[in-house]
Parts: C-alpha cells; structure tokens; sequence
C-alpha cells in the first residue's frame, strides 16, 4: 500500500499520556479516528472516516479530518518538521 502524506502533519491534543497524537499520513488519521472515536457516528467523523481509508487524495482526507476534529471540539495544530 502506497502511504498518503499529509502535506502539514497534525498534532492532535489529548487526554492520554503523552498529551499529543501527530497524524502524518491518511492511515495515521484512520487509526486515530477508529481508535479514539469508536463508536462515533456523526456526518462529520463518517465523511472524515471514507476519505482516509478511500483512495482520495491526502489533501481530501486532511480536510475532512480537520473539520472532524473541529467539530469533536477537539485542539489541534499544525507541526513543526524538523530537519
């Protein structure tokens, strides 16, 4: 399977240890939605889920999972990559 990256991976703020999820690529976004989100079935959270497990592209997927997050309420932000 070909990995999608993301083109600014996301740091998504949580509750657990360590704090932080970084999602870089569509798969990391569809674990964290599966993961955190289990049993969540809103327009939002379903569109977000289609787009990092499709074949779309990352920019697609990023988007929905942004407006996912945003309307979970959850803190999110871009990361730094660090060279």
């Amino acid at each position: 399977m070909d990995t999608k990256w993301f083109r600014v991976p996301v740091v998504v703020y949580t509750a657990d240890q360590p704090g932080f999820v970084l999602i870089s690529t569509m798969e990391d976004a569809s674990d964290f939605l599966f993961n955190y989100w289990a049993g969540n079935d809103s327009d939002a959270w379903i569109d977000a889920m289609r787009s990092c497990d499709g074949g779309g592209t990352a920019n697609a997927a990023n988007a929905a999972f942004l407006t996912a997050l945003k309307g979970a309420g959850m803190r999110y932000g871009p990361a730094i990559k660090l060279y």
